[in-house]
C-alpha cells in the first residue's frame, strides 16, 4: 500500500518551467556572443596572415623583376596599402640610401596586370608595419636584397615574415 505524501500527486510534470526556459535561453546568449567575438577576431587574424602570405609570394618576384630589369624595385607602403615602383637604372647613390632619404627621382608604377601592382591590405584595421634593416626595401641586382624581417600589426594580432638562407620568405604567426 503506497503511502502518499499531502499534498502531491501521482501525476508527473510535464515540460519546462518558466526559469528554465530562461537559464537555458541566457546560456544560448552567452554562448553565441563569445563565439562571435572568436570569429571576429580570427577573421582579421587571417586577413593578416594572408597578407603576409602574399608578399612573401610577391618578394621574390620583386627580386626577379630587378635582376632582369637591372633597375632597383623598391616597396612602398602604408596603413592603407602597398606598391612595388621601378626606379632608374643609372642613381648616383646606392637605391637603398635614396630609397630611405625619400629622393627617389622619377620611379614608375607597375601597371594594373602586373602581379607588382599596388593593393590594399586586406586586414579591416590599420597596420603598424616594421621592417629590418630600415631601408631593406628596394631589391636590386644582387642576389639577394630586400628585407630581411618584416612585421604586420593590427593592434590585436603580429605576422612576421622572415628571409630565409635561400632568398624565399617564411612566415610565422
Amino acid at each position: 500500500m503506497p503511502i502518499s505524501v499531502p499534498g502531491h500527486s501521482n501525476v508527473f510534470q510535464q515540460g519546462f518551467s518558466l526559469l528554465e526556459v530562461l537559464i537555458v535561453l541566457a546560456i544560448i546568449g552567452i554562448v553565441t556572443g563569445t563565439a562571435s567575438l572568436a570569429v571576429r577576431s580570427g577573421g582579421d587574424a587571417r586577413r593578416l596572415h594572408e597578407d603576409a602570405q602574399r608578399l612573401a609570394q610577391l618578394f621574390p618576384m620583386a627580386q626577379a623583376e630587378a635582376r632582369k630589369s637591372g633597375s632597383p624595385i623598391a616597396w612602398e607602403y602604408d596603413e592603407a596599402g602597398y606598391r612595388f615602383t621601378r626606379a632608374p637604372r643609372a642613381l648616383l647613390l646606392p637605391a637603398a640610401l635614396v630609397q630611405h632619404s625619400g629622393a627617389l627621382p622619377r620611379s614608375t608604377l607597375f601597371s594594373d596586370t602586373s602581379p607588382l601592382r599596388a593593393r590594399g591590405w586586406s586586414s579591416s584595421r590599420s597596420l603598424d608595419i616594421r621592417v629590418h634593416p630600415p631601408a631593406g626595401n628596394v631589391f636590386h641586382d644582387e642576389w639577394i636584397s630586400g628585407p630581411r624581417v618584416v612585421e604586420l600589426r593590427d593592434g590585436l594580432n603580429t605576422v612576421r615574415l622572415q628571409r630565409a638562407n635561400a632568398g624565399l620568405y617564411e612566415v610565422t604567426p
